[in-house]
This record gives structure tokens, sequence and C-alpha cells, in this order.
């Protein structure tokens, strides 16, 4: 068998695991607003157990009110809440899933608003992200804070779970006791090393004698909070080695808090298995399992993680988000099938608006909505675009035991996310389109490609519906001199159609602007970007948009922001900002970066000439990858 250690088993105290794939706590946002699982929220960690990981760990849990973290934050405060989580406990059970959940407290990280009342923390200075500063907790409420984490930790065992993670990571309370930080108490919860670990040392001494000695206790750790004063990993191997003695079962060593800056959540720009090397050095000082995470997107990288000694399991967090049925793919070498996690952190971005939603997986949050079965009536389906939009409701659709054909005018499939991969750091998102690519071809889809789709072809193909997916063409705004200027779009860059000066002019500095200024300004060109908001990349999650900020700071990109253009010319632009209307000269290229227009004639041409027409993504209003790959599932599971 490939990836023999990932798929060796594994004990966490009485807890004896299959394999070594970890489901790692990620908040979703499912929960009611007064903090009961939902049945949504059941269906989503069904589906991951149901895949084959090792253990399931259930989101951060709330222990207190007064260290909610979010209005939906999961709760298990009272008896009533216990109550309604063993049905998620039984639920994962029943699919043969063990299942654990992680308690918590968010302290100087929690909301005013959504508590109704002051946050609390050691120390009362200003967090992020909240600019709140927290009351100073009292030594008699430390001590019944211990309480409610042991009562919680004993409702866990009660409804029947495999184990109880305490979160002593992320900024949230414990760790924030832990930490210089945030923790400046000159009483014996504060100080030194030891005093500073004393909170999590009690916390975990009390839910000990609640919980019994068989219980499994697992205790996750910052390893590096990568703050100023923050923990460092030679503290955090000295509180690992406590809680050891102090009788956890293993270590889930994490990284990061609040005001870490855009590391927390590792996106594309950042290499896979950043945190790595902080599990690796507690490993060598524990004798316990440890536990690892960050960035770690296949399964190839967390066998050779294992294989190398540098930790006993691993954490996937967001590759199970994207395909919950990865460990059983992995273990039956069907890597092809696996569905990739591009660490794009849409689902970070959506978290933070409503709930989390996935680019390459519609499925995920929706499992029982978008859950497909095969068609009562067999029909000959048409989509119109290789995109991923048209690929996705290519798949679905052939799932459902559809005849499915794509008609693809270019001669290659993956439609403008192929250019939005060039960027550098952005090949992963080929692999979300290569996995598609292979899907229906396994799947038996007929695709057409190099032939642009004519109405005429319904006379003869006699399809029963069309789902057209030709996705936006780039705006070429209809502004004084555009013409005479000899603008070129960003697809004619980056399809290599065009071949740039080394003086480049890109008007508009969204994602994409910003983007395309990181790909040119590699080959060492002079690069001016105006934008006419006040940011560049401001549509970009924030973790995206400050490393290609960065980027492009490093690489003294020009960067012109509360800037209009008014007119343009040949190698010139004039421009209007606060300080009145100037000519820019000397530009070899001007690349429009200002948006797309829907590509929606085929739509218009199908009209009155079919019953069954559908039109999905950037074909019905440009937006983002995930909107498309969202209404293609829609589509296709009800054709």
């Amino acid at each position: 068998m490939a990836l023999e250690k990932l798929f060796s088993a594994v004990s966490i105290g009485n807890l004896t695991l299959e394999n070594r794939i970890v489901m790692p706590p990620m908040a979703t946002n499912y929960a009611t607003t007064e903090g009961f699982v939902s049945d949504r929220q059941i269906a989503y960690y069904v589906e991951r157990a149901s895949g084959g990981a090792g253990y399931i760990n259930v989101e951060h849990t709330g222990i207190h009110p007064q260290g909610k973290a979010s209005p939906k934050m999961l709760m298990i405060d009272t008896d009533e809440h216990a109550a309604k989580i063993k049905n998620l406990v039984e639920a994962v059970q029943a699919v043969g899933g063990k299942i654990v959940i992680q308690i918590n407290h968010a302290g100087r990280q929690a909301f005013s608003a959504v508590t109704g009342s002051p946050i609390v923390g050691p120390s009362p200075i200003q967090a992020l992200p909240t600019m709140e500063t927290p009351r100073e907790l009292s030594i008699g409420e430390i001590e019944e804070l211990i309480e409610f984490y042991a009562t919680a930790a004993d409702r866990v065992k009660q409804i029947g779970a495999d184990g109880v993670e305490l979160h002593m990571a992320h900024g949230y309370l414990i760790c924030a006791f832990l930490s210089p930080f945030s923790n400046r108490r000159n009483d014996k919860y504060g100080g030194d090393l030891i005093n500073r670990a004393r909170f999590a040392l009690a916390v975990l001494k009390t839910v000990r004698k609640r919980v019994g000695p068989d219980f499994p206790i697992i205790c996750r750790l910052s390893g590096d909070e990568y703050v100023d004063e923050g923990l460092k990993i030679e503290e955090t191997t000295k509180i690992s080695e406590l809680l050891e003695e102090e009788g956890a079962d293993a270590l889930h060593i994490s990284a990061c808090n609040a005001a870490s800056g855009y590391l927390n959540h590792p996106p594309y720009y950042v290499e896979e298995g950043v945190f790595v090397h902080l599990a690796e050095a507690i490993k060598a000082a524990v004798n316990i399992p440890v536990i690892t995470v960050g960035r770690i997107r296949t399964p190839q990288l967390a066998d050779r993680i294992i294989r190398e000694g540098k930790a006993d399991l691993v954490s996937m967090g967001r590759a199970l988000i994207a395909d919950p049925h990865l460990p059983d793919k992995a273990k039956d070498s069907r890597f092809d099938e696996i569905i990739p996690c591009v660490s794009c952190n849409k689902c970070i971005q959506t978290l933070r608006k409503d709930v989390v939603r996935c680019t390459v997986n519609p499925e995920a949050g929706n499992e029982t909505r978008f859950k497909y079965v095969k068609a009562e009536h067999i029909k000959k389906v048409w989509v119109v675009g290789g995109g991923p939009g048209g690929l996705k409701a290519a798949e679905i659709a052939a799932l459902r035991g559809h005849r499915v054909t794509i008609f693809e005018k270019e001669n290659n499939l993956g439609g403008r996310m192929r250019l939005g991969a060039v960027p550098p750091h952005k090949a992963v998102y080929n692999d979300f389109l290569d996995y598609l690519e292979n899907r229906i071809t396994t799947l038996g889809v007929s695709t057409v490609i190099g032939k642009e789709f004519t109405v005429d072809m319904l006379k003869t193909g006699k399809p029963d519906a069309v789902i057209v997916a030709t996705g936006a063409r780039p705006l070429m705004p209809e502004w004084e001199g555009i013409q005479e200027s000899n603008a070129v779009s960003i697809d004619d860059v980056l399809s290599g159609r065009v071949e740039t000066g080394e003086n480049i002019l890109i008007v508009g500095g969204s994602g994409s602007g910003a983007e395309i200024a990181d790909y040119l300004s590699d080959m060492n060109k002079k690069v001016t970007i105006v934008e006419m908001l006040e940011g560049i990349a401001t549509d970009l999650v924030n973790h995206l948009q400050h490393y290609v900020l960065k980027r492009l700071n490093e690489k003294n990109v020009t960067m012109l922001t509360s800037t209009q253009v008014k007119s343009l010319g040949k190698g010139f632009v004039v421009v209007e900002d606060a300080s009145g209307t100037k000519r820019l000269n000397g530009f070899d290229t001007i690349v429009m970066a200002v948006g797309s227009i829907p590509d929606n004639r085929v739509h218009k041409e199908l009209e009155g000439k079919i019953v069954e027409r559908y039109v999905i993504g950037d074909a019905l209003q440009p937006r983002e990858i995930v909107d498309a790959v969202y209404e293609a599932q829609e589509t296709a599971t009800k054709l």
C-alpha cells in the first residue's frame, strides 16, 4: 500500500485510530445563533467522518457565554446544548468515525457585541481583532473558569465523544495566559513561564480529575505566535513538557494568534507545511503523540512528514473541506480523484461574512442541498464553455447519468482560470482544473475542443438541455484615447498574445490588476498601477491582499491610488487625484484591468430555440470562481 506511514494505526491515550489524518477544529458558523448544533452542521461533519479521517475534531465549542467568539459559535455551556451535540456525536460514530470536541473560551479575542458583556483576559491589553481592552480576570474568576472547562469536558465525555481537545492556542483565553504578549500579571498567574502556565495546567488537571484517567485529552498550542513578545518555540516546548507531565494524551501544534497578521491561515503564497518545524521541535521533547498542521494539502506531504519523524499525526483542515473523502481516496491510491484545496482562503473570507464556503467544493456545508441522485430521465446535455463552471456542470450531470458534451472554442479546457493561474504562486489553480478534466474524461463526457459553438448545431445534435458557461470577456471601456493608446487586456498579456514593453501602466488595481503587476514585475519590468479606489487588491481576502502587496512593494511597483483616469493616448495617460490633473508619460504598454463583462452571446442566441436553457457563472454576471462552481452544481443537480 502506498503511504504506509500515513495509514498506519496510532493511539492517543485509549483512542486507537486507523490512520494519522486529523480533521482539525475549524469554525463554520453553521450553528444556530443560540449556539445549538444544526442539521447542516451535522451533515457537514458526517460527510467528513465517512471519508475516512482518523478522527474528526469538532470546531471550537464554547464553555461560557462570556467567551463566545462569534454569533454562531457552537456552545456546550449547558446540558441542553450538550444534548443536541450528542446527536452529532452519534451521527459521526454511526458512519464509523471517531469524534473529538474542542472546548474553548475566546477570552480577550471575544467581541462584547456578541457576548453582551465586557471581554475578559489575563491583563488589560488592547486586543485584535476587536481593538477592545479586556477587563482583567480576578483570581476568583480564574478559578471559576477552571471549573467551567472541567464541566464542559465532562459534558463531552457524557455525550459519548471519543475525546476532548483543550484549546490553548491562537490567542484565546488559555493561550492568552501562556503568552507574555497578553499576560502582564503580577500574581501567581503571571510573570515567569511557570506562573503563566499555571492556568493551563490547572485546567488540564481539573479536567483530568473530572473525566477520569482513560478519557483522551488533547491540548492545542501555538508553537510560535509570530508576534513581538509572544510565545516562541522554546517556551512552547517547555509548556508541552509540563502538559505531558500533567496528563495530556497528545499535543496539537499550531501557530499564531489574532495579531499575527496573515500567516494564521497560510494561503498559496506561503510554503506548504509551514508550521511542521514547530511540531518537530516539540516531538523531540515529549513522549506523547504530536499533531502538526499548516497548509498540508496532499496526502503525499502528510505521509512524508510522518515518515521523516516530524510529527505523529497530520491535520489537513482546508484539504478536508475541499474533499472530505481525501483519506479513503488516498488509501486506495485514487489520487486523481482528490479534489485539491487551492489555499485561496475563500473559506476564511466567507466565514467572516456568513458561513464557510469552498471554491472547489460547493457541497461543503450543502451536503443535503446539493446531494445529487441518479436522474430519472436521462437527457442529452450540452455544456457550452469549458471553464471551471462548465467542467463542474459536466461532471455532476454525467455523475447523474446524463449524456454530456462540452463545447470549448479554445484549444484547451480551463477557460480564463488557466490564465488566472499564470501569475506567481497561482499555479495551484491548475490542480483543480486538472482534477475536473480528469473527472470528465473518467465519466465519459464528450468534448468538442477548438470549435466555436453555434446555434445551428442544435438542428443535428438535438440536445435536451444546454448549459451556457461561456464566462466573461475583459472590459475595454470606451474612454477618450483608448484606441490610440493601443491598450491591451489582461488576457492578452497572460496568454502571451501580446509582448509587453519594459515600462508598463496597469489601469485598475483590483486583485487581477495587482496579480498581473506581480507577474510583470517578476520579469523586471517597470510597472505602475493606477487605481481609483483608496487601496489596491481590496477585493481579495486580506491574506492574499497582504502577500501580493508585500511582493509589489518589495519590487518597487508604483501604486497610485485614489487616482482616476481621464483619458489615454499612445504611451501616456491623463489622471486626476487630490492634487489635480496630471499627465503620466513614457509607457511602452498600457494594460486594462478594469473588470469583465458577461460573454452571454450564446445564451441570447439560444432564446426560443431550446426549452431547457441555463446560464451560469460569469456568463450570467462576472463574479468569482466559487460562484461559477456553485451555480454549476446547483444547475446540474436539478437537470
